[in-house]
């Protein structure tokens, strides 16, 4: 990175100093106590058998531990607002709709909000909230068995590997196949009879148990996840995997900026992105439904975490031959690496 020119510009945020190169065009600085706050850059790697990332169909999505690896260096502050929005009216947030007879949780409505530095120096902050439907999960779950078929020398077929765990059909029609059958509405008329005597449909809802248990932790694993995946700090929500001695690995290009922010900080930072002041980037969003696989993913982790303390694979001191680089790379300036030209 070769620097051309060098503006100091001031503002109601404190100064700043812009630096137009010939590789990244214009980066802009913070400047603190007259003193540049200092970029890091840091190729971070992220392992499969330390549950950093997992496969989903073709792709590689990274996991909440995998996020919080990289968030190691991108210093992404998550908090928790008082209250959220809720079909107009303000709620306390994390706002837990229950089962009136049975206490379980039905609903969970949550809102996070996650303030750091982006690469160029801006102060972006992530506001999501996130609607946990408990039921349409479960139905996603019943309709994922309904869609799996069996296999034959590594190549679907067209047989149905549960042909007898649900139908699709109305509430008036009950089928006339053998077992014990509950109809659940999807869209009025139409829904789904369920085999409650068939073992997918009991996984089905041994797996809707553990959602009524554990919600509200799976409802905060899913928006703070979604937050460090759209901070432009990380900025990344899948991987290229590659196959080495230690199983497979990722590595990801990860920023973040040497600071001290403490609760007062913090709160100032809020108050001026809800003002909509210039300096703070505010980029909201409501997160109406996240995919099924990336949901099962997000509650096995939680589960797992919340249950039995069960050792997690070898960490990578443990393996064969420890990588060299799963420490942090040491913190580096913009284009030192860069030949001038």
């Amino acid at each position: 990175m070769v620097t051309k020119a060098i503006q100091k510009t001031e503002g109601g945020n404190g100064k700043r100093i812009a630096l137009t190169t010939a590789d990244l065009g214009i980066l802009h600085f913070r400047v603190k106590d007259n003193e540049i706050m200092r970029l890091i850059k840091s190729d971070m790697t992220l392992y499969e058998k330390m549950g950093h990332f997992f496969k989903m169909k073709d792709d590689y999505p990274i996991s909440y531990e995998g996020f919080k690896h990289l968030n190691k260096v991108a210093s992404i502050n998550i908090v928790t607002p008082q209250k959220v929005m809720i079909d107009e009216r303000e709620r306390l947030n994390p706002h837990v709709e229950r089962n009136p007879k049975t206490k379980m949780i039905e609903t969970v409505t949550i809102r996070k909000i996650g303030i750091g530095y982006s690469p160029a120096g801006n102060i972006t902050v992530i506001d999501k909230t996130l609607f946990y439907n408990l039921y349409s999960y479960f139905i996603e779950s019943v309709q994922a068995k309904m869609k799996r078929v069996k296999w034959d020398k590594g190549k679907p077929t067209n047989e149905k590997q549960y042909p007898d765990c649900a139908e699709v059909g109305t509430e008036d029609k009950k089928p006339s196949k053998e077992g014990s059958w509950v109809f659940f509405e999807t869209m009025s008329p139409l829904g789904i009879w369920i085999n409650y005597e068939d073992s997918a449909i009991q996984d089905c809802l041994n797996e809707h148990t553990q959602r009524q248990r554990f919600g509200d932790r799976i409802a905060q694993t899913i928006v703070e996840r979604n937050i460090l995946k759209d901070h432009p700090a990380i900025g990344i929500s899948k991987v290229q995997a590659k196959d080495g001695q230690q199983g497979l690995t990722a590595t990801v290009p990860v920023y973040g900026y040497r600071h001290e922010y403490g609760i007062p900080q913090i709160n100032e930072i809020l108050a001026q992105a809800e003002k909509g002041e210039e300096a703070i980037e505010v980029k909201a969003e409501v997160i109406e439904e996240v995919e099924y696989e990336e949901e099962a993913e997000v509650m096995k982790e939680v589960v797992e975490d919340e249950g039995p303390k069960k050792k997690k694979g070898k960490t990578p001191a443990e393996m064969d031959e420890p990588p060299d680089d799963f420490q942090l790379s040491r913190e580096r300036e913009p284009g030192e690496d860069d030949e001038p030209s």
